[in-house]
């Protein structure tokens, strides 16, 4: 049962679990940084949607306020304000601004729906950014890859008229939180074209100037109250009177959250409510003792500690409320499901059960579909959770929930499991990010949690998230960000402390591998920044101190990238033979350093050492750190990679295969890794004499690109043109053949017996004679490009 407050189930914007189709007349050419972007159009598949827009809540109603929301938004081609929806937690602001989201999406009147809509979650600007990015993929053939010149695109499209040729366009900011952070990425006011929607629980000034109009939302009325409770009881077959409804509606304040929350308790176990409201005001009365540190007495804390109560009660038993105040310390939009079923979390929930045990993914899975039938959680398409700002506040103020060490750093180390190398600027990594972000903010009574992150060490998922910012072509933020990191180290700890940064400035703890080649890309600064901090920590911390041998890892890497193949390889040799020594051979960090050796060893020419290296190192991963880790899988794909390489595709094939079905289950179909082993699936086939299984691997590809990632993707592109080109070749064959007879399902190959004596093709590595697009080909071997990943 969903309630009328703020957060529902979603689908894509267009109502389609699936998103629009794909464009296939898109163009064939990658576009270059020098292009001009803001002219360069891109066949359209009309309407553009992006964004979930929430479901309905269950019994949602018409509120006193969705008129004058309807005279404001309706009607395109008179000019309308910016309508802010303004209010507490869990009054409903984002039900109204769905709920006309959706009229206007299925207006009866074709000329009244808009033909782009974009929903954002705008609790940070890069929320927002991501949104404007994503539609100004679907509207442009050429968009810059930085997010944020994507973003200014697709704004610089919404304030021309002539360049918007009078499209119609609704955007959506969900739970706008720092308006001031946000200020250049308004939609123009008073278009009438153009209506903007945006709900916040900001009070601010700023967010009533001209061009906009600011709309208080309060609890439910009475008579919507009324209304609700009635059609909630009476499909629970719960008896009820209207003095009960009226009584139920004035003590729980009319605010929709606590009164869906009370409903749903009510359905879960039968009670009438007379029943619950004697429970109620018990609670109530102990508040203080449940919520010492909240000051504010909202009836959601007593209607949450209710639900979280009988949610607890729910098989596994005792596992729904510590899954909730993990919960509380991520985004309240977005939470990965993968996050929450990872190992991780699954042991830390396992040690709060009789006996104790590591839960099953299904089994987590039950409690968040017991917290879901609450009221406490949703669950979005495509599988994320969302909470309630008040129910997450809720469980971070209650005593057997609030945060402490262990749960900080359960959710820290379940995001670092789940958080691929390769997830750039995708709508997982975003989400990622994200909830990082949020985490960093969480406090615990006067503490900011994220401190507990550095303790033993700093925490890895603080690397993980500047890495994000890095490989997204963010610069500018990936070097605030960096910054703001080492800054915040060098306030937390003593300055004798072995951990604080230096008097040069340079980051000890905080990784500078990442700091200096992924924010300023600068090689030669970078040699020298981590030559210094190497004879420091060598002075400080000694020369078995794990950021002294991950320095180490650094000036290896280093080399690598610098071209000194050599010089690498002994520097790992090296930094292995210490590693087994010190931590041991089954330890990420030594497991880590071998498979950067076996790239080395490959770039070097010795490819059947770095086929076996990996083998044996793959073997090793799969015992030590899983199947699914991250690590395990780059090995799986370097290895099916120079196998190929060697001259067996098929085995590349079978390798690929394996891949692609890990990816699948643990990151999901849809998530970019997953496409691009697809797509390197897909061309090692057609080496291996299976073009007609390549293409139509490619054929089923593309399509999902085109629907995942917008036609204009640049990744789209590459998968189109690899199609094309195996088409045009399987037509050159079957046209060579004046017998008119089929031309077999060969493949586009000649004998890899023609290539040079590594088995490479005389291609150079390409393996056969077909036409060669770099961009195009299978990706090649990947290094872990930080100390231990």
């Amino acid at each position: 049962m969903n309630s009328g407050h703020e957060h529902g189930n979603g689908t894509t914007a267009d109502g389609n679990p699936l998103g629009p189709g794909p464009d296939h007349s898109a163009p064939t050419d990658t576009p270059s940084q020098e292009d001009d972007f803001h002219t360069s159009r891109n066949p359209v598949n009309w309407p553009i949607r992006v964004g979930l827009v929430p479901e309905p809540a269950a019994h949602l109603r018409r509120r006193s306020l969705s008129g004058v929301l309807d005279e404001a938004l309706s009607c395109f081609g008179a000019p309308a304000a910016h309508q802010v929806l303004s209010g507490d937690s869990g009054v409903g602001k984002t039900q109204l601004a769905a709920q006309h989201a959706r009229a206007l999406r299925e207006h009866p009147d074709p000329d009244q729906r808009p033909e782009v809509l974009v929903w954002a979650d705008a609790a940070t600007r890069e929320g927002v950014v991501f949104a404007y990015a994503q539609a100004a993929r679907q509207l442009f053939a050429r968009v810059p890859d930085d997010a944020e010149l994507a973003a200014g695109q697709f704004l610089a499209w919404l304030h021309e008229p002539v360049d918007a040729e009078g499209r119609r366009w609704l955007v959506v900011w969900d739970d706008l939180t720092d308006p001031v952070e946000v200020e250049d990425l308004w939609p123009p006011p008073g278009t009438g074209h153009g209506r903007t929607v945006v709900t916040t629980r900001s009070h601010d000034g700023t967010l009533d100037p001209c061009g906009r109009r600011l709309v208080t939302v309060h609890g439910f009325s009475a008579p919507e109250a009324h209304g609700y409770l009635h059609a909630s009881l009476v499909e629970a077959e719960i008896e009820h009177t209207d003095d009960d409804l009226r009584s139920l509606a004035a003590d729980l304040g009319h605010l929709p959250l606590a009164l869906a929350q009370a409903v749903a308790y009510m359905a879960d176990l039968r009670l009438s409510p007379a029943a619950y409201l004697a429970l109620f005001h018990e609670r109530t009365a102990g508040l203080a003792d449940s919520f010492p540190r909240w000051a504010t007495r909202s009836p959601a804390a007593a209607t949450w500690e209710l639900a979280v109560e009988r949610a607890d009660a729910h098989r596994p038993e005792g596992v729904a409320r510590p899954l909730m105040g993990l919960i509380a310390l991520l985004d309240s939009a977005a939470a990965p499901e993968q996050v929450l079923v990872s190992r991780p979390v699954r042991n830390y929930l396992g040690r709060r059960t009789f006996p104790a045990r590591t839960l099953t993914r299904h089994e987590v899975r039950l409690a968040l579909a017991s917290l879901e039938r609450l009221n406490l959680v949703t669950r979005d398409t495509p599988l994320v959770i969302g909470a309630h700002h008040l129910t997450q506040r809720a469980a971070r103020e209650h005593t057997r929930s609030r945060p402490a060490r262990e749960t900080v750093r359960t959710i820290a180390d379940a995001l670092v499991d789940v958080w691929p190398d390769t997830a750039r600027d995708s709508a997982l990594g975003r989400r990622l990010r994200s909830n990082t972000a949020v985490l960093r903010e969480r406090t615990a009574g006067r503490v900011r949690v994220w401190s507990w992150l550095w303790e033993e060490g700093i925490h890895p998922v603080l690397f993980r998230a500047g890495r994000g910012l890095d490989s997204s072509r963010q610069v500018e933020w990936a070097v605030t960000y960096w910054e703001v990191l080492a800054e915040a180290v060098a306030h937390a700890l003593d300055p004798e402390h072995p951990e604080h940064p230096g008097l040069s400035g340079n980051p000890v703890n905080v990784d500078p591998l990442a700091y200096w080649t992924g924010a300023t890309g600068d090689l030669s600064q970078a040699q020298r920044v981590f030559e210094e901090l190497y004879e420091r920590q060598l002075r400080v911390l000694g020369p078995d101190h794990l950021d002294t041998l991950r320095t180490r890892h650094g000036l290896a890497y280093l080399r690598s990238r610098a071209g000194d193949t050599a010089g690498a390889i002994i520097r790992y040799r090296h930094l292995l033979s210490d590693l087994e020594r010190v931590v041991g051979a089954d330890r990420v960090e030594t497991l880590s350093t071998r498979g950067n050796l076996a790239v080395c060893r490959a770039e070097a020419g010795d490819l059947s050492a770095a086929v076996q290296a990996s083998q044996e190192l793959l073997a090793d991963q799969r015992a030590h750190l899983g199947p699914d880790h991250p690590n395990t899988l780059n090995t799986l794909h370097n290895l099916a990679h120079w196998r190929g390489v060697a001259g067996d595709p098929e085995g590349a094939v079978a390798g690929l295969r394996e891949l692609v079905a890990v990816q699948e289950d643990v990151l999901g179909p849809e998530h970019p890794s997953t496409l691009v082993s697809r797509h390197n699936l897909a061309c090692w086939r057609a080496r291996a004499d299976d073009t007609g299984g390549a293409v139509r691997a490619l054929e089923d590809l593309v399509e999902d690109r085109g629907r995942i990632q917008g036609p204009g993707h640049p990744d789209t592109l590459t998968s189109l043109r690899q199609l094309e080109r195996l088409r045009r070749e399987f037509r050159t064959r079957a046209r060579s053949r004046p017998s008119g007879r089929a031309p077999d399902d060969s493949g586009a190959r000649e004998s890899e017996a023609h290539g040079n004596g590594s088995g490479n093709g005389g291609n150079g590595g390409n393996g056969g004679s077909h036409e060669v697009d770099p961009n195009d080909e299978p990706t090649g071997p990947q290094a872990l490009n930080q100390s231990w990943g």
